[in-house]
């Protein structure tokens, strides 16, 4: 996942109820996490179809993580704030999750705050498999071999994500504040 100040990727999106239109994911700056640690944050922007998602992932090892999540309507208001502990992965390429069957939970708690100012606290739990590592996916920015990977959350549809080596997300299925969209990559631009 190459994630770098600069790097934008514009996708194709198609809507589980027939909508389209175009979106754009990129990486606006970079944060430092909280007080009890000095990690590097990565501020990613992503336009979808139904508002912004604004998140903040870090770099450990071969792992991005993610460790909050805004989630804004088309207007700019927010419908959610949630920060992740410990974070939860987007994509693990360390060499144990790198094979085929390759299969892991992940178990989080999401924080949220409220208007009240009393954070509202929920343990999360996510499982992972690898589906594959040569993937040929065929989209209008071209044609890539990719690692296929499915994340099952309850109450949630499954998120299956396409990642091509040195260009990063190629296809996602499930994505969206309500899991109702499917990404195709049209063009990636990296610094």
């Amino acid at each position: 996942m190459p994630l770098e100040v600069g790097a934008v990727w514009r996708y194709a999106i198609t809507s589980d109820d027939g909508r389209r239109g175009e979106g754009v994911v990129s990486v606006d700056g970079v944060d430092y996490g909280g007080p009890k640690d000095a990690v590097l944050e990565y501020r990613i922007r992503e336009e979808l179809l139904d508002g912004t998602i604004w998140s903040w992932e870090g770099r450990e090892a071969k792992r991005v993580a993610l460790e909050q999540e805004e989630i804004d309507d088309r207007t700019g208001r927010v419908l959610t704030e949630e920060a992740y502990d410990p974070p939860i992965t987007v994509v693990d390429e360390r060499a144990e999750r790198l094979a085929v069957g390759a299969a892991w939970p992940e178990v989080f708690v999401g924080t949220s705050p409220n208007a009240k100012g009393h954070p509202k606290s929920k343990r999360g739990e996510a499982k992972w498999q690898v589906e594959s590592l040569t993937d040929q996916v065929s989209v209008p920015a071209g044609t890539f071999t990719c690692l296929r990977l499915r994340r099952a959350q309850k109450h949630h549809p499954p998120l299956i994500s396409w990642y091509a080596k040195g260009v990063g997300l190629v296809k996602q299925q499930g994505a969206g504040p309500l899991g109702d969209q499917t990404l195709a990559l049209v063009m990636a631009r990296l610094p």
